[in-house]
């Protein structure tokens, strides 16, 4: 017990340390270097407002420019003269009201063009990818980040589900790719500020087939620690839960197909202690963000904790969110039911339709044991967005996605109810 307990713990800070030093080293990068690319970027985000939609009419397809200009004057004004209190600051420039048709974007255009003082702190938060946008920009600009991360997840996901059809879990996969689609992933490369999640995910992914099926679940134990702190790191909150749940229930999933009865640990125990070590990953991350910007910048960061902790749940004097908004929105965003009325009318029809066939073609031997806990991750989403209920509300348009776990969750409690699946036998473990 202790040396697993001093093993998490050492793997934790050599994350910290990583992760950070990472973040500082991109403070060096020459303005100089960038400023073609970034006045590239920056007249690429003034050519349309802060929300723009891939698919007119359609909420789901909405891009946030207003967090990928921040990012970009964040990526902008970092100073390699004063490293760890810039990143730790992370200020930009902001002369107009944010919330404007195209405020942030002109602000950003100001900035790359005139250089003016940086006036406006985002400490909250890591902001890992800023780290990323300053590599890029030495060698493309905005535009090219978005092609690159669109052939990037392409690959990516090819790779994950080519591996679960090689792995048998051609099922699975099929579930997966269904809530991948739902969730319009093919819009999620054209946006910054959620992009980093899908990385992380589907990455997680592909170490839950490759060591579950191998039934080696100690180092996907240390794999949901490390992810807990990566999510806090590159995207504190958008679908930050996806991280967690997408690859806790391909390795229940994966669980359930075994032929060891007694095998060890219970899919009860997998899914706590996962979530336990996921839980500290991310909030150990985002409060030593706070316990290095207390040091490095010599002064009380509580009243910055607390001010943004009350916002996000809807008890601030500045809050607009409330539970039932934020469910509705969110409910009403996932794809197909957001492209139209009529849409929503199919939507309807087909949940009903595929509720009578798990009633019609339900088996006799159930893993009651899984299908609680599918139902449990299904709902978690949705617990999300009640308690996160101002930034759900606000932010409908990417938080949508965290239905990715729900319809995943549904897909997996169909296969547990209707489908006789082989069982993964020792040669599919060693592929």
């Amino acid at each position: 017990m202790k040396k697993e307990l001093l093993k998490y713990v050492s793997v934790f800070f050599i994350t910290l340390a990583v992760l950070f030093i990472f973040r500082v080293a991109s403070e060096f990068i020459d303005k100089d270097a960038m400023r073609k690319n970034m006045l590239s970027s920056a007249d690429k985000m003034c050519e349309n407002t802060i929300g723009v939609e891939l698919m007119k009419g359609v909420p789901a397809s909405q891009l946030d420019r207003y967090a990928d200009s921040i990012w970009l004057n964040i990526a902008w004004n970092s100073d390699g003269s004063d490293p760890l209190s810039s990143a730790m600051w992370s200020s930009y420039f902001q002369y107009r009201n944010p919330y404007d048709e195209n405020g942030v974007n002109f602000d950003l255009y100001e900035a790359v063009n005139t250089d003016p003082e940086k006036n406006h702190e985002y400490l909250r938060y890591w902001h890992g990818p800023v780290s990323l946008i300053r590599f890029f920009h030495l060698f493309t600009d905005v535009g090219g980040m978005y092609t690159i991360n669109a052939v990037l997840i392409c690959l990516l996901y090819a790779g994950l589900i080519i591996l679960m059809w090689r792995k048998g879990l051609i099922k699975e996969a099929i579930c997966y790719i269904i809530s991948m689609l739902m969730v319009g992933v093919f819009f999620v490369p054209f946006c910054l500020e959620y992009v980093y999640n899908f990385y992380i995910v589907g990455i997680v992914s592909v170490l839950t087939v490759i060591w579950g099926t191998k039934g080696k679940y100690k180092r996907l134990f240390t794999v949901f620690l490390i992810t807990g702190m990566a999510t806090n790191f590159f995207d504190f909150l958008t679908t930050e839960i996806l991280t967690l749940l997408i690859p806790l229930l391909l390795l229940l999933a994966i669980r359930s197909r075994k032929d060891e009865k007694d095998e060890k640990p219970t899919p009860l125990g997998m899914a706590v202690k996962s979530t336990i070590l996921w839980g500290i990953g991310y909030c150990g991350m985002w409060i030593m963000k706070w316990v290095v910007a207390a040091i490095a910048l010599g002064m009380n960061t509580i009243p910055y904790v607390t001010g943004h902790i009350s916002q996000r749940i809807g008890t601030s004097s500045v809050s607009t969110g409330n539970p039932i908004k934020a469910l509705i929105a969110n409910l009403i965003t996932i794809l197909p039911v957001s492209i139209g009325d009529m849409w929503a009318v199919f939507t309807l029809i087909a949940l009903i339709v595929f509720i009578c066939f798990i009633i019609v073609y339900k088996k006799k031997n159930i893993k009651k044991e899984y299908l609680i806990l599918y139902g449990i991750i299904a709902l978690i989403p949705y617990i999300r967005y009640m308690i996160m209920n101002d930034h759900s509300t606000v932010c409908f348009e990417f938080t949508y996605r965290s239905q990715m776990a729900t319809v995943l969750a549904i897909g997996f409690i169909t296969l547990e109810m209707v489908c006789e699946r082989k069982q993964l036998n020792a040669n599919d473990k060693k592929r």
